[in-house]
């Protein structure tokens, strides 16, 4: 085993690994978006007061609002989970990054 070059390699993927880290930042960033976008909360609450000055039945929208809801919180964690691949080559860095840390280290020992 080349130390040198293990050493340098390893430098490379921790670089990597904290340009990862706020790639992860940067990406958690964009998509917490969703939490602040109210189109959907907005539309439901419009069509409420429609109904309640229509006469319509309340109680019936109420499931249909529910639907609505349940969509909205479905697309909210598809969006969170856009992050997952950035997440995985961070792993993916860091695992690398101990296998070669472990291996010099078992290099050192035997020294």
């Amino acid at each position: 085993m080349n130390v040198e070059k293990t050493k340098k390699k390893i430098s490379e993927l921790e670089n990597k690994s904290w340009d990862l880290d706020l790639i992860i930042s940067n990406v958690n960033a964009v998509t917490k978006d969703i939490k602040y976008i109210d189109t959907p909360s907005n539309i439901y609450s419009q069509v409420q007061d429609i109904a309640e000055n229509s006469g319509v039945d309340i109680d019936e929208l109420e499931d249909k609002i529910d639907e609505v809801r349940e969509c909205v919180n479905k697309l909210e964690s598809a969006i969170y989970d856009l992050v997952e691949p950035f997440e995985d080559a961070k792993r993916d860095i860091d695992n690398e990054t101990n296998e070669l840390e472990w291996e010099l280290e078992d290099c050192e020992y035997a020294s």
